[in-house]
């Protein structure tokens, strides 16, 4: 007795049609293999940085609190000019995307009257040349992997026709969706399978690089991992659109790699460009400059320096009854020091609230450059989740300035209320700098960064959905019954 056996599904068969057929196009095993190699070296590179980053971190974070807590007795004021390093921790997916870190800086110092600008940017080392090709998991995802897209894919439904096989095809009867599903599926599955094991690199990582499991990133790689899948996608709908409707693979080569430049290198550049000069950032000089012709002159109708220290002085006589300075429970050059302290993060907050809205002014513009390029979405993507976008930098900046201020205020009140007479000569010893604030940080919630990225996440769902609509309309243009034409 025999048993039939269910014949596979018309689509799964050309699936691995397709897919045995890419393996065995020696260009595609090459540019495979190539893309491949450069994305499993980014990765390992990325990996090399951050940990040996992490590393660094961490051992500087302890010297710098050791030379704080060794520093000897003196003067609490001058002790919050002595000052301290706040580090800037480095995510776990930094290894997959770098993304602005390098160019804003990665350590600030935290002194009295001063906000500081970032240190240790490694761009500033770095020529234009090697900025534009800094080998990268994310560089290679979002320039190299799409070239593999089109390579693979140009030919699908141009070549078949050119080499007249796709009349072929249709007398199995197999009508244009399926044979569309098929095609897609069979490149999807090559693609899978070149691409497929540089996720479970990016997890090995992620845990390799994390600290432990709360540290390991696997939620951000499994987001990151998705975003990239959706704008390969996107790319992979637009190759099938894009053979389907060209007379020949050539035009479609031509099409799709036009495309490529225009949405992957152009675009990006000139939305830079517009973003630049919408919202200019201040040199460092005039910055700096306007900083301290605050501090001197005042703002908020504050009045000048001097006209500050008088107000102070009035104020402080008549809120503890005193004739003259002398006669105050309190050290008044210490009162002097935290007014002061108070004015200039008035100035601050002036002058980084409007670079920090040039900022975001810029970022917006970059994601509702979306709309022109795909690659500006999973770019945007990628560094909010990997954590070294501009939003992650600023979170960072504001949490390193709350503590500074937080710990000359510490440092001033304690010389306000036990150095009344001494002032400048009271010192302090190690029980105060032990008892000091110490700096922490967290960075945002990982729902609190996607909700900042929804122009991003629209646009590249828009991609998407524009993508799929053009393949399925070009395929179905498509006659593949016998005896039609197949234009």
């Amino acid at each position: 007795m025999t048993t039939n056996t269910p014949s596979p599904h018309p689509v799964w068969t050309l699936v691995r049609k397709e897919l045995r057929e890419s393996f065995r196009d020696g260009r595609f095993r090459l540019l495979a293999a190539s893309v491949l190699l450069l994305l499993a070296a980014g990765l390992a590179a990325g990996w090399l940085d951050t940990r040996d980053a992490r590393q660094r971190i961490e051992t500087a974070r302890a010297a710098d609190h050791a030379t704080w807590i060794g520093q000897g007795p003196r003067n609490p004021h001058s002790a919050a000019h002595f000052g301290h390093y706040a580090f800037k921790p480095r995510p776990v997916l930094s290894a997959l995307d770098r993304g602005v870190d390098d160019y804003l800086g990665s350590a600030v110092w935290l002194e009295a009257h001063w906000q500081d600008p970032f240190a240790l940017r490694p761009a500033e080392d770095r020529t234009a040349l090697q900025r534009f090709g800094e080998l990268s998991a994310a560089f290679t995802l979002q320039v190299l992997a799409p070239l593999l897209v089109i390579f693979a894919g140009f030919a699908t439904f141009a070549g078949e026709r050119e080499r007249g096989t796709l009349l072929q095809l249709a007398s199995l009867g197999l009508d244009a969706k399926t044979l569309a599903l098929g095609k897609a599926g069979g490149l999807a599955a090559a693609l899978a399978l070149v691409l497929g094991p540089a996720v479970l690199l990016g997890t090995g990582v992620a845990l390799l690089t994390g600290a432990g499991a709360a540290d390991s990133g696997l939620l951000g790689g499994l987001l990151l991992a998705g975003a990239y899948g959706a704008y390969l996608a996107v790319l992979l709908a637009l190759v099938v659109a894009a053979s389907a409707w060209a007379r020949s693979a050539r035009g479609a080569l031509v099409a799709l790699l036009g495309f490529w430049m225009l949405t992957t290198l152009i675009v990006p550049r000139l939305v830079a460009d517009v973003a630049e000069r919408a919202y200019p950032i201040p040199t460092p000089r005039a910055f700096f400059t306007a900083i301290a012709e605050d501090e001197e002159q005042g703002v908020d109708g504050l009045g000048s320096r001097a006209e500050r220290r008088q107000a102070l002085q009035a104020e402080a006589l008549a809120k503890h009854g005193a004739e003259s300075l002398d006669q105050l429970p309190v050290s008044f050059a210490a009162l002097s020091l935290q007014a002061s302290e108070e004015h200039s993060n008035r100035v601050f907050d002036k002058h980084y609230g409007d670079l920090w809205r040039r900022y975001a002014g810029q970022e917006q513009l970059h994601l509702w450059g979306t709309v022109l390029s795909p690659r500006l979405a999973v770019r945007s993507l990628s560094m909010a989740i990997a954590g070294t976008d501009v939003t992650h930098h600023r979170h960072f900046a504001d949490a390193a300035e709350e503590h500074r201020r937080k710990l000359v205020k510490f440092l001033n009140d304690d010389m306000a209320y036990n150095a009344s007479g001494a002032d400048f000569g009271y010192l302090a010893d190690k029980q105060l700098w032990e008892a000091s604030p110490t700096f922490s940080y967290e960075p945002p919630a990982l729902g609190e960064v996607l909700a900042g990225q929804a122009p991003a996440l629209g646009g590249l769902a828009a991609w998407l959905v524009l993508a799929a609509g053009l393949a399925m309309t070009a395929t179905g243009r498509l006659r593949v019954l016998p005896g039609e034409s197949t234009t």
